[in-house]
């Protein structure tokens, strides 16, 4: 069994869970700190402080240059990928995708392989054949996935609340640290547009008693900026389903969900070549968890309550950028369950900081250097005492450009408590082979450190895990051409990667519970191909593209206990996978159609699961006036009522509807011409 792969423990009982009360009064009281923690907690803003003194100097300088004003924008050379495959969104693309989380938009739109327990429950990630703890996530520039588990709940994660999105297929680890094997998923939030305020509002209902709404303001004079987003979710979940097509239909119980949130962003602009930014993000879910189709009843619950402070401060001087992050992350999960009386109460603090400096000679030479700091601590019933941790990482990237081609080097180290880890190198390359056609390739060596619950939960816990690690490589080639109102692209992408010390829980051989070991090895490779036509006239736009995904990810050794045998694909990685979609708009009208197939993939208790086809449709009209715009939208899911599961014994809604009305106003704050919401 491959926990990372299942989100289930062994024994058939949920993994334990970061999380807690229902009641937000008692987050302060909740998890206890272990001795020791203030003097951490101090030291890692002694740290910042101490490597923030350069900062200073330099604004003295600046001070008596005249400088005219800039929109300051990411430049970090660390998130600007050279020689792997990216894809990026902006706050245009996102817009229309607003009332879903971010479980469902991937699914829909990056390709990527979502493992979901059903509508509104637990959903993560599989990229190149990694498990759920193998991607990275980044919230304006710091990883979010629980150091409980390594890994995060994508259906916790309101789509609206995102400005910009970059996903890096492979491995970063270099780049992003522990985990960023598979891939890694950038979210951020940008400051609104100069002499600018104004309100969006957004209702969507559908089926199975879904409702969303959301509220968003923002206001933006001269050098202050603020935005406010709210959102409201529920669902009733009550689908009907057929365990096999000669049985009868059942319908899906104790399957509701409600979720809330509020993320508050503030801006400032001290001068022309600064700016700081603070975001707070506030959000409780609270769900029922549905029975399997081998259960007849369930009364278990799951309530998810976390809030998450990020600080941002960045400089352009005359030669260096400077930036520095600080992060504070408090969560916790209440998991009960009635019929069994359990309680699972668990939760964790993590706090952050990053301060790194950049700069640019010659045109040709780009150099960043920075280091991170990060505690953790935890507290569950089954750690023996609260768990902490303490991990350094200096890093350096340096780029290099020899006319169209690039060149850049990846350098990081990792200090565990005092111990320090392998270094970690990467190295990327690319550039034009003719006009149309343009070459890259990565070599990176990658990691992730053991959880906190595979090093301490009792039993199981195994203090002397290594991490994993491994070297991943990649190549592609990409084809652009433009001819009159005609536009094509077409991609390909081979990689290969080996991953020693797997962290597996299993059973060994005399002994009566499931433990973390680093028992097996994995060989993940595969093939990605991309491709797209456009064309547009002035009233009208056509776009088709399709995607095809090849990925053997398998078991290089073979154990008993759970039965693997060597060679053999993991579980819940499908080796096929398909999409076309097919997209037509006439001035305000849009009108698009998407296709997936999904390969058949292995479980844990019920073999192979089969493939399936999905289909889903949408249509949107949108209105746009001087001051104000508005957008009404239909989206069919599962359009041809497709029995499928994702995930074994958990069934998945057939046929559903959603339809929504967004409506946003704007007006100048000051002396503006105005531009059109995308």
């Amino acid at each position: 069994m491959r926990q990372g792969n299942t989100g289930w423990r062994p024994n058939g009982a949920p993994l334990p869970r970061p999380g807690l009360p229902t009641d937000l009064s008692s987050w302060h009281c909740s998890v206890s700190q272990p001795e020791g923690t203030m003097p951490a907690f101090i030291h890692l803003f002694a740290v910042c402080l101490l490597l923030s003194l350069p900062l200073f100097s330099v604004a003295q300088i600046d001070t008596l240059l005249q400088l005219p004003t800039v929109e300051i924008s990411e430049t970090s050379v660390r998130s600007q990928v050279t020689g792997g495959r990216t894809r990026n969104w902006d706050r245009a693309d996102l817009r229309a995708f607003a009332h879903t989380n971010l479980a469902e938009w991937l699914g829909q739109q990056s390709g990527l392989y979502i493992k979901s327990y059903g509508s509104g429950s637990i959903a993560t990630t599989s990229i190149r054949g990694g498990s759920a703890a193998h991607t990275s996530v980044l919230w304006n520039g710091l990883p979010i996935p629980s150091p409980m588990l390594g890994q995060l709940d994508f259906s916790l994660f309101p789509l609206g609340f995102i400005d910009r999105a970059q996903l890096t297929y492979g491995g970063n680890s270099a780049a992003w640290g522990s985990g960023a094997i598979g891939g890694v998923l950038s979210l951020s939030n940008e400051m609104p547009g100069d002499s600018t305020a104004g309100l969006d509002l957004r209702s969507t209902l559908g089926s199975f008693g879904f409702q969303d709404y959301q509220l968003s303001g923002y206001y933006r004079q001269g050098r202050l900026g603020f935005q406010t987003r709210l959102f409201y979710r529920s669902a009733d979940n009550d689908f009907r389903y057929r365990i096999r097509p000669d049985l009868a239909e059942q319908v899906r119980t104790h399957a509701a969900l409600q979720q809330s949130g509020i993320l508050q962003s503030a801006y400032w602009k001290p001068d022309a070549r600064q700016q700081l930014s603070i975001h707070v993000w506030a959000q409780q879910s609270d769900r029922e968890i549905p029975p399997t189709t081998v259960q007849n009843q369930s009364l278990a619950t799951q309530a998810d309550r976390f809030i998450r402070t990020a600080l941002h401060w960045k400089r352009i001087g005359p030669q260096m950028i400077w930036q520095a992050r600080l992060g504070l992350f408090r969560e916790i999960i209440d998991y009960r369950d009635e019929q069994i009386r359990l309680q699972a109460l668990t939760g964790f603090w993590t706090t952050q900081a990053e301060v790194s400096g950049s700069r640019a000679w010659n045109g040709n030479h780009h150099l960043q250097f920075g280091i991170t700091h990060n505690w953790v601590t935890a507290r569950a019933d089954a750690y023996a005492r609260p768990p902490e941790q303490n991990r350094t990482a200096p890093f350096l990237v340096y780029r290099y450009h020899l006319g169209d081609w690039t060149l850049q080097f990846n350098l990081r180290e990792e200090i565990v408590d005092g111990k320090l880890q392998p270094l970690v190198p990467g190295l990327g390359l690319e550039g034009p082979v003719s006009r149309h056609l343009r070459f890259r390739a990565k070599v990176s060596r990658n990691y992730r450190l053991p959880t906190l619950n595979d090093l301490y939960w009792q039993p199981g816990g195994n203090p002397d895990l290594l991490p994993e690690s491994g070297w991943s490589q990649e190549a592609g080639l990409e084809w652009r051409a433009v001819t009159g109102a005609h536009s094509w692209s077409l991609g390909i992408t081979a990689f290969n990667r080996h991953i020693d010390n797997w962290i597996l829980w299993s059973r060994p051989d005399g002994q009566s519970f499931w433990s973390s070991n680093n028992i097996t090895k994995v060989w993940s490779r595969g093939l990605e191909y991309r491709a797209e036509w456009g064309w547009r006239s002035s009233d009208w736009q056509l776009q088709l593209s399709t995607a095809y995904d090849y990925i053997r990810s398998t078991n290089e050794i073979g154990i008993t206990s759970p039965k693997l045998e060597r060679g053999e694909q993991l579980i819940y990685v499908p080796e096929h996978q398909a999409f076309g979609q097919a997209r037509l708009q006439w001035r305000q009208l849009q009108l698009q159609y998407r296709h997936t197939y999904t390969g058949p993939v292995g479980s844990l208790n019920v073999g192979q699961l089969s493939g399936y086809d999905l289909g889903s449709t949408g249509l949107t009209y949108h209105l746009e006036k001087s001051n104000w715009g508005s957008r009404l939208y239909l989206q069919i899911n599962n359009l041809w009522n497709v029995p499928y599961r994702v995930i074994e014994r958990q069934p998945m809604p057939g046929r559903h509807f959603q339809l929504g009305l967004q409506l946003y106003f704007r007006r100048p704050t000051g002396s503006q011409v105005h531009q059109p919401i995308p």
